[in-house]
């Protein structure tokens, strides 16, 4: 079956403006993962997804015909967008079944071993989710406050992050459309 690496964009970041495209070390943060969806030599295919053309054209100066550029409805490129809104709306139209991997932008750390890990185990599954684990609970580091998040202590072993890194989810298109979740008793 075709295998898929999927590589969401989205513009409007409210945490950190053109986070996806700000310079990491050099080099827009995006690239750092679809680097490694290129270098993996484990996709057929390699969609980069946005809601704004500019980002698809900035990748595609640098990918060229390496990846598929799909630009994505504004209705599914909201904050309050789920990502099985979106990527049902990338999967329409498609018959037939494909495995995909849907890749975060913000793990720029991630591994072409850690790639192939979840590969290798994804045949005994309907899904992967990977992601780090945590060591302390969130709560010891943030109070809501007014509607603000405030650090509830100010100690120098806080990290971002350190908190929990979901950065590779893996699924088939069907698997994924029939139960709408990544999360289900078969992962």
């Amino acid at each position: 079956m075709k295998k898929i690496a999927i590589i969401l964009i989205r513009k409007n970041s409210k945490g950190l403006t053109d986070k996806n495209i700000k310079l990491f070390c050099g080099k827009p943060l995006c690239f750092y993962t679809i680097d490694i969806a290129i270098n993996s030599r484990l996709f057929d295919e390699i969609w980069i997804s946005s809601d704004a053309q500019e980002y698809l054209d900035i990748c595609k100066e640098e990918y060229g015909e390496q990846c598929k550029y799909i630009i994505r409805n504004k209705e599914v490129a909201a904050d309050s967008s789920t990502t099985y809104e979106t990527l049902e709306c990338l999967f329409n139209n498609i018959k037939e079944d494909f495995i995909f991997m849907n890749l975060q932008v913000t793990s720029p750390l991630r591994k072409i071993e850690h790639i192939k890990e979840v590969i290798k185990i994804f045949k005994d599954c309907d899904h992967i989710v990977s992601f780090s684990e945590l060591k302390y609970s969130k709560s010891l580091f943030m109070n809501l406050n007014d509607g603000y998040l405030l650090p509830s202590r100010h100690g120098g072993d806080y990290r971002r992050q350190d908190e929990p890194s979901y950065s590779m989810w893996m699924s088939t298109k069907n698997n994924y459309l029939r139960d709408k979740t990544f999360y289900t008793k078969k992962n």
